[in-house]
């Protein structure tokens, strides 16, 4: 292991375009952002390990090495990395909360990310690579502590920062590649301040797809076909296209919701898109829904601000920016 203290971030998501179809196969568009996950891990003074696990309240753990911390995703990280010299760790996802709430915005694959990239560097392992299999490495990890569930979208974002077009292959491979917004459009977030309950809804819509499969295949088979023409249409900078998908994307969700029984589009959200519909605005769940973000896109600006005013005090308005970079790993020396 190494004497240097380690440190990384790892950026948060937003979906854009393929929610739930994506667990089927269909393509799916999501924005690294510039909010993060920050880890640090150094040597121990003392013969214990030490973490500090800081989201919407801190929790810390002291053990010894060959003991788990009780942390899931960092005992996964360190059992498939293993080290067992003393070391003292943090793992700060606040950024990604609002108080005690999750923002929606994949912290625990941000923190899963950049705490595989911070331990692999100080395990003496290779500084983990922007690729496909550390890609395929990561998602395997995040399923295993999310209880085998997941498309993985989220943890490519993290991976890799900037816009990135998903899709799981065959055998449930995950792929990813560079995509991109059209150069006019502008975004903004709007959290409703509530969480999403995604396990919950992953567990609805498993069980509706396995009671309705012929249904089940027809409305994925639409939700495919919109996110793969709003994903087209943003590569060829066709502003239309890319916001007639986010609309037609997000009214599907709602009819998927009535289907598999719950609210993707929660009552706060459809409120917030009556207001979107009347400044000609593009408007979104982004994610699991029932909760958490909704994205509003715009090539007007003076819209978007008239937007802005119209949801608050309601609901929060959350500026963003697209991160680039994805995972950071860097030593300090002592």
């Amino acid at each position: 292991m190494t004497t240097a203290r380690i440190v990384s971030r790892a950026p948060g998501k937003l979906v854009v375009l393929g929610e739930y179809a994506v667990l089927s196969g269909a393509p799916a568009m999501v924005l690294a952002v510039d909010r993060y996950c920050h880890a640090e891990i150094g040597p121990s003074e003392d013969v214990y390990c030490h973490l500090l696990s800081r989201t919407g309240e801190d929790h810390s753990a002291s053990f010894f090495p060959e003991m788990g911390s009780g942390f899931g995703l960092v005992d996964e990280v360190i059992k498939s990395l293993p080290g067992v010299s003393p070391w003292c760790g943090t793992l700060d996802s606040r950024e990604l909360f609002a108080g005690d709430t999750k923002l929606g915005l994949g912290s625990s694959s941000a923190a899963l990310t950049s705490w595989a990239g911070a331990w692999s560097v100080f395990s003496g392992q290779n500084n983990l690579e922007a690729n496909s299999e550390t890609l395929k490495t990561l998602v395997g990890l995040h399923r295993a502590i999310q209880g085998d569930v997941g498309s993985g979208v989220d943890v490519a974002a993290s991976l890799f920062g900037g816009v990135i077009r998903y899709q799981l292959l065959e055998l449930s491979e995950p792929s990813a590649s560079v995509a991109r917004l059209p150069n006019s459009v502008g975004f903004v977030g709007v959290f409703t301040r509530s969480a999403a309950a995604t396990p919950d809804y992953l567990a609805r819509y498993d069980a509706w797809r396995e009671a309705a499969p012929v249904e089940a295949v027809t409305q994925i088979d639409v939700l495919t076909e919109i996110a793969q023409n709003g994903i087209d249409a943003a590569t060829g900078d066709d502003v239309d296209g890319f916001l007639a998908a986010i609309i037609d994307y997000g009214r599907c969700l709602e009819r998927l919701g009535e289907r598999i029984g719950v609210d993707i589009v929660s009552s706060e959200h459809r409120k917030v898109t009556r207001q979107a519909e009347q400044l000609n605005i593009a408007y979104k769940v982004s994610g699991a829904g029932g909760g958490d973000l909704g994205l509003a896109f715009s090539t007007d600006s003076v819209a978007l601000e008239k937007f802005k005013k119209s949801v608050e005090p309601d609901c929060e308005v959350i500026e963003f920016s697209i991160d680039p970079s994805g995972l950071v790993v860097e030593a300090v020396e002592k």
